[in-house]
């Protein structure tokens, strides 16, 4: 998001207005796949916790081992899809780095 100030003041000086941009931002794949990995592992630990502590009551039947496995499945899926969503804003923020200096290169010529 990019906050455009106007400088102007007024006679007390106060800022007259903040103006919010939005126009800038877009959704390409690094923003998808950040979004995803990090909510992905956040939903599959708490999930995968939940049915991992409900097979714990659940006495030896066969319910209760599929709790078990789906559980454990996702608390193992938590960490490739965490990893997923830190390399991808890790792009992001590479992207938005080299286009800054772009810029600011720009501005000097």
């Amino acid at each position: 998001m990019v906050y455009d100030e106007y400088k102007t003041r007024e006679a007390d000086g106060r800022q007259r207005r903040i103006e919010h941009k939005a126009a800038g931002v877009r959704l390409d794949w690094r923003s998808v796949g950040a979004i995803v990995g990090l909510s992905g592992g956040v939903v599959s630990a708490l999930v995968g916790g939940l049915l991992t502590a409900v097979s714990w009551f659940t006495s030896a039947t066969e319910v209760g081992a599929y709790l078990r496995t789906t559980g454990t499945v996702l608390l193992v899926l938590m960490i490739p899809l965490l990893i997923l969503g830190a390399h991808c804003l890790d792009l992001t923020e590479t992207r938005k780095k080299a286009a800054r200096e772009s810029r600011f290169k720009e501005e000097e010529d």
